[in-house]
């Protein structure tokens, strides 16, 4: 049975998740609200991208010092007054400004919640727990990219603000009834060098990058693909979405099995199976229903291989958790970035195929990284019950 504090960090992070991905379906309502076009309107989601990173890298550190718990309430209310401000914000500027508000709580947020995670959760299930978290990201996908263009168009944009403004305010409460308060294991100030000096904590994050780029690459480009190839609208990209959505969120039922392996073994397995489904991307890249299917199959190995990145992560040092699970988050939006420029010259050059194997190459180095890691850097994390 999922237990009150796992259930509330899942929504959480369900509500930070749809925030970061809301304004891309509705940049076209935006701009006819408040004036631009939507390339304008994106430069909001571009100061959230930046501002998250910002605050994940010096900001989430905190966490160490004053508790997990209490570094998400006051991420949850710097969400609180950034959606508010992005329902009234009356230019460009104003949303850009609203949007980098959001982004220092997303910084905070994000780290926290992973961090809690394993904490929370039954003993000896930390893995399992993590993987019910990483759910929130399911709801925040679907929610986020198929009901905020929805409810855009039938009620305006600011409702779409106006909902989670709403959601972020449950969570709030939420935490003032469920408890979340852990122990603080050490008071000492942590920071991004500090976290750096963490034996293995390099390879960690470098595996980190090669999953999420290889995963931006290939995700940053489906919508181009489907209009340039398949000769399909939106609706085709929005179909392909909700089949990885909804894999993701199935991919949970799968924790179980591979939190009876071994840390390197559940890593290795899920590299060995994305690049499986990399490659299947290529055979059936011209065949929508095939398509379909393969990304239905990529949000399950997705979520075991996110849940395989945090979790070892997270055990490396408890003491320096929101450190380390800030330098994550940061390197995270940096592989968003990076999949968009770096793969764009791939994609032109040849099409979401070229992009698969390159996509395929991230997730086999990866593999090769969790093959070759010593035991000591890439074990399970502790619950700290």
């Amino acid at each position: 049975m999922l237990s009150r504090p796992i259930a509330l960090l899942t929504i959480a992070i369900a509500v930070v998740g749809a925030n970061s991905m809301v304004l891309a379906p509705i940049t076209g309502a935006v701009s006819l609200d408040l004036g631009g076009t939507p390339a304008e309107m994106m430069q909001a989601a571009a100061a959230y991208g930046v501002t998250t990173a910002i605050s994940a890298i010096f900001l989430a550190p905190r966490a160490d010092v004053i508790g997990a718990h209490r570094a998400l309430h006051q991420a949850v209310l710097v969400l609180m007054v950034s959606m508010i401000a992005s329902v009234l914000a009356w230019n460009k500027w104003a949303l850009i400004g609203a949007q980098g508000l959001g982004g220092i709580g997303a910084g905070m947020a994000i780290p926290a919640i992973y961090a809690l995670a394993p904490q929370l959760g039954p003993k000896g299930q930390e893995k399992k727990s993590m993987g019910l978290v990483l759910s929130g990201w399911t709801l925040a996908l679907v929610g986020g990219v198929a009901g905020s263009g929805f409810l855009a168009e039938w009620a305006g944009w600011r409702a779409v603000y106006a909902i989670l403004f709403i959601a972020i305010c449950v969570v709030f409460v939420g935490m003032r009834v469920v408890d979340l308060t852990v122990e603080v294991k050490s008071r000492k100030a942590t920071t991004p060098l500090t976290a750096l000096q963490v034996p293995g904590i390099f390879r960690g994050l470098l595996t980190a990058f090669l999953f999420m780029l290889g995963f931006y690459g290939t995700f940053g480009f489906i919508g181009a693909h489907v209009h340039d190839a398949l000769e399909r609208g939106t609706d085709g990209a929005g179909i392909i979405t909700l089949f990885y959505g909804v894999g993701f969120g199935v991919g949970t039922f799968f924790d179980r099995y591979v939190d009876r392996l071994e840390q390197r073994h559940a890593g290795m397995v899920s590299f060995a199976c994305l690049a499986v489904t990399y490659i299947a991307f290529f055979m059936v890249s011209l065949q929508f229903a095939l398509f379909c299917i393969v990304a239905f199959v990529w949000g399950i190995v997705q979520h075991l291989g996110l849940n395989f990145v945090v979790s070892r992560l997270s055990a490396l040092d408890v003491t320096q958790r929101g450190a380390i699970l800030g330098l994550n988050s940061a390197v995270t939006y940096i592989a968003v970035s990076g999949g968009a420029l770096a793969f764009r010259p791939v994609y032109e050059a040849g099409g979401l195929g070229l992009v698969n194997v390159i996509s395929t190459f991230c997730v086999t180095v990866a593999f090769v990284e969790s093959l070759t890691a010593p035991k000591e850097t890439i074990r399970s994390a502790p619950s700290d019950a």
